[in-house]
């Protein structure tokens, strides 16, 4: 048998993940949570206008959703992921499903890298968040798409997300 090779999203990657898949599944990564801690300055963000996205920080737990990639393209996948996922340090975790636990790839922060600023105090953070548009949409549709797609694994975002979108929600009413 082939050996099976998984993607662990906690992000855009939950609800956009653009690689062929086989399988997705709720998972349960401990020893990491997810923080908006790296701008984005051109997929939810701009040079001029950077976002605010997530990576994951040491300690505690994230809920998000593992992918076993589709036979035969696990190298393509690789690359793509690669290119996407350049801001982030690519790491090998387990992960727990209902079905057991699978070593997953996933994406960890990179302290060294220029775009990682670190967990940002909450009314900067949702102002980096209200601001930010790119190629890909706005920071603020991030935020959402991520908070929909841990409910749409009967997940329960956690209370930093959900304090963010507020506030965020507030900043954009006094900018559009």
């Amino acid at each position: 048998m082939a050996r099976e090779h998984w993607v662990f999203g906690y992000g855009s990657l939950m609800w956009q993940p653009d690689f062929p898949y086989v399988e997705r599944r709720p998972a349960l990564l401990t020893g990491w949570h997810r923080a908006h801690a790296l701008y984005s300055t051109l997929s939810w963000g701009s040079a001029a206008r950077p976002g605010l996205i997530l990576t994951l920080v040491p300690g505690g737990e994230c809920l998000g959703s593992v992918f076993r990639v589709a036979p035969g393209h696990w190298w393509r996948t690789q690359g793509y992921l690669r290119r996407r996922e350049a801001a982030y340090r690519h790491i090998l975790v387990p992960v727990h499903t209902r079905q057991g636990i699978v070593s997953a790839l996933t994406f960890a922060a990179d302290p060294r890298h220029p775009r990682y600023v670190g967990k940002q105090p909450l009314a900067r953070g949702a102002m980096l968040v209200a601001q930010g548009e790119g190629r890909n949409g706005t920071s603020r549709g991030y935020l959402a798409g991520t908070i929909s797609a841990i409910r749409g694994i009967g997940g329960q975002p956690e209370p930093a997300l959900q304090r963010l979108q507020a506030k965020v929600g507030v900043i954009g009413k006094k900018i559009h």
